[in-house]
């Protein structure tokens, strides 16, 4: 299960990182980001305020990468 506690949420909350004039700073904080509930905040930000498709795209893979790692850590536990 993913973290509910995220670093990047303290350095770069989503009203931070989202006004960024450029996708390559965005970008990198999407790939720092560990836990859904960080991707749905800045998800649910980028949705309300910038509405930016390449930015809800990568946030939604990373979302994926995140359940397929999650998934992969699971069927490896070895009881």
């Amino acid at each position: 299960m993913s973290d509910t506690s995220d670093p990047i949420l303290d350095t770069l909350p989503p009203e931070r990182l989202l006004e960024a004039d450029h996708f390559q700073p965005i970008v990198a904080g999407i790939n720092c980001m560990h836990s859904i509930e960080t991707i749905q905040q800045y998800l649910a930000y980028e949705n309300q305020y910038k509405n930016r498709t390449p930015v809800q795209s990568r946030l939604r893979e990373r979302a994926r990468e995140i359940r397929r790692d999650e998934r992969e850590a699971e069927g490896q536990v070895v009881v």
